[in-house]
């Protein structure tokens, strides 16, 4: 299977692109990461053009640091303590053996 990364100046054309993603999809059975695939995904697509994903204005990291507010008000979030341990626990179940 064709890599997808790039070497500086040369683009890859977007049918292979495309096969070369779905084939890396179908390999993939962390149903967490697919669905975390899925949403960066929908916000590229669902985004204005001139909307860049890692945008760090001034008013991009307010309006961020507001919708965090929100979802922790709408109780979409977890403590610390709670997210580390999931985190170590997906490292050490997709660690190499």
């Amino acid at each position: 299977m064709k890599s997808l990364t790039l070497v500086k100046g040369e683009e890859m054309n977007t049918k292979v692109a495309k096969k070369t993603l779905h084939e890396l999809i179908d390999r993939i059975e962390d149903n967490e990461l697919l669905n975390l695939y899925v949403k960066l995904l929908e916000c590229e697509i669902r985004k204005p053009a001139s909307q860049d994903f890692f945008k760090t204005t001034e008013a991009d990291l307010i309006t961020r640091a507001k919708a965090s507010i929100k979802s922790v008000e709408e109780g979409k979030a977890r403590n610390i303590k709670e997210f580390k341990k999931d985190v170590e626990a997906w490292k050490k179940n997709r660690a190499m053996q």
